[in-house]
């Protein structure tokens, strides 16, 4: 699927992937060839097996809306608006003590960071 808007080109591609000796179904949605998210379920003929389909797809739109930064997500079969985000300001302030406790000098004058 090509969603376009004025300035927006998205090629959203959803690939599906079933293990027949398990009737697992693997899903995996790409957006612009960029990998935002994989889930399985078991593909049976039961409902519980249908619930596990709908639960895979709605996983798979909480792992788009994660990738376009959207706060909206899907929980309980509905689509809710998460609480504001304070962003990535806040979150810095947390990072920049361990990025300094991690310098180390070198000969060179160059910067390593331990992972």
């Amino acid at each position: 699927m090509k969603y376009t808007d004025d300035s927006l080109l998205m090629d959203i591609m959803v690939h599906e992937f079933l293990n027949k000796d398990t009737w697992e179904l693997h899903l995996t949605l790409h957006v612009n060839n960029t990998l935002v998210g994989i889930t399985s379920a078991k593909a049976g003929r039961s409902s519980r097996d249908y619930e596990t389909v709908v639960a895979a797809i709605q996983s798979l739109k909480n792992d788009y809306y994660v990738a376009i930064g959207s706060p909206m997500r899907y929980s309980e079969g509905k689509l809710v608006y998460l609480p504001a985000d304070e962003g990535l300001a806040s979150k810095q302030t947390n990072i920049e003590p361990l990025i300094s406790a991690n310098r180390v000098q070198t000969a060179d004058q160059m910067m390593a960071l331990s992972h």
